[in-house]
């Protein structure tokens, strides 16, 4: 059965902030931009990007209910804003148009539950800021919505949807790129279900990989022994494509090695094909996914890039692109497209694996838990930060407080 319950707003209001990490112009470092210290030298390449690496922005936002109570949310991009279909970085110089805009919206309405409200955000003209503004209100709108019944949001989402809990929580995939080797320590110390991520970004860090994979494996006998089971889990962020002019059989090669360096383990590979657009990055993906099947069990592919605009989920999902699909709920807008990319991945028998960015903050990333244990997303993305312990303690404990009261 449908519950739905009222959600009267005072008003809507935004204050700049920032996220938990900084921005990067991905096309520029991937070509060859010099490290300086925590930044590099050289101009932006891609549009939106005053430097290569940037302090990011975040729109705080607030919604006061009509019985004073507070609902947050937070509007971020992802770390490696502007590329591959993706939102710009935000800017502060834009918040007095979002909140003129967002207060026409919403300031003294009432809606009849979360949807209806978020429903409300189609309202949005399209601008840079669009998809980043959707993402950050609708954090609020659920939160609101929960403040109102007197309960957690997962069970909102639960309500709104027909839902029945799930029997066991989603599982953790630990982002430990910050520190390629003290962080996989950590995360096989917390007996992570995947790992490590990495963001591998650079020529050199593609070559590095293979003898990076084989460290983990002894290092994972050395910590954990026996009966420890996870995935192996690495992020090109097209950077083998761009090494290997998208040769097919030679990223196939380097990928094998990959494989046979886990043993035992699982290895999923993200994005390792470079597209200029979301059409070849479908046909690209599709193609190295029946090579990939032919190879057996124990490697997966995972698309993101490109696939995450709200009307590609459908066609890469539905197109067998991929094993999984990260879900990286900042570029899709309001959750209820995240939402709708989880439904839609299980319909088409595609692991959905609600990610996100370490640019996010600790508001995005609880809210993000209560999607995933609504919908039981198959994965989630330990954010925000670059740090590993942060990230992982904002989620665990949103996770385990939200599961003892449901």
């Amino acid at each position: 059965m449908i519950k739905v319950s009222a959600i009267d707003i005072r008003c809507i209001t935004f204050a700049e902030g920032i996220g938990g990490y900084w921005v990067n112009d991905q096309p520029a470092v991937q070509a060859g931009a010099t490290r300086d210290g925590f930044f590099f030298k050289g101009d932006p390449v891609t549009p939106g990007f005053k430097a290569i690496r940037e302090p990011s922005t975040a729109y705080c936002v607030t919604v006061e209910l009509a019985d004073g109570q507070l609902a947050y949310g937070d509007c971020v991009t992802v770390f490696n804003a502007g590329c591959a279909g993706r939102p710009r970085p935000l800017r502060a110089a834009h918040l007095p148009t979002v909140q003129e805009e967002c207060g026409r919206l919403f300031d003294g309405k009432s809606f009849k539950g979360f949807r209806d409200a978020a429903d409300a955000l189609s309202g949005l003209s399209q601008e840079s800021w669009t998809l980043p503004v959707a993402f950050g209100i609708s954090q609020a709108l659920l939160s609101a919505a929960a403040l109102h019944k007197r309960v957690p949001m997962a069970r909102v989402l639960m309500d709104e949807y027909g839902l029945t809990l799930p029997a066991a929580p989603p599982q953790f995939a630990g982002s430990c790129g910050g520190e390629w080797e003290l962080n996989v320590d950590k995360a096989i110390a917390r007996r992570l279900a995947m790992f490590p991520q990495s963001a591998i970004q650079t020529r050199s860090e593609c070559e590095k990989l293979p003898d990076y994979v084989s460290w983990i494996v002894r290092r994972v006998g050395e910590l954990a022994g026996l009966g420890y089971v996870l995935d192996l889990h690495f992020d090109f962020h097209a950077s083998l494509g761009r090494m290997f002019g998208n040769d097919e059989d030679r990223v196939c090669d380097y990928l094998a090695d990959i494989v046979k360096r886990a043993g035992p383990f699982k290895v999923y590979f993200e994005d390792p094909m470079l597209s200029a657009s979301a059409d070849e990055a479908l046909d690209r993906m599709s193609r190295l996914r029946e090579r990939f099947d032919s190879r057996g069990p124990h490697c997966g592919l995972i698309a993101d890039e490109w696939a995450n605009a709200p009307e590609e989920m459908l066609r890469f999902a539905s197109g067998k692109a991929a094993h999984a699909i990260q879900i990286k709920v900042p570029d899709n807008g309001s959750l209820v497209t995240a939402i709708d990319a989880v439904r839609t991945c299980r319909e088409h028998g595609i692991l959905p694996y609600l990610g996100g960015s370490c640019n996010e903050t600790d508001i995005s990333a609880r809210a993000t838990v209560h999607v995933g244990i609504a919908f039981g997303a198959w994965r989630l993305f330990t954010k925000p930060g670059m740090g590993f312990d942060e990230g992982l303690m904002v989620m665990t404990n949103e996770m385990s407080r939200t599961f003892a009261r449901l």
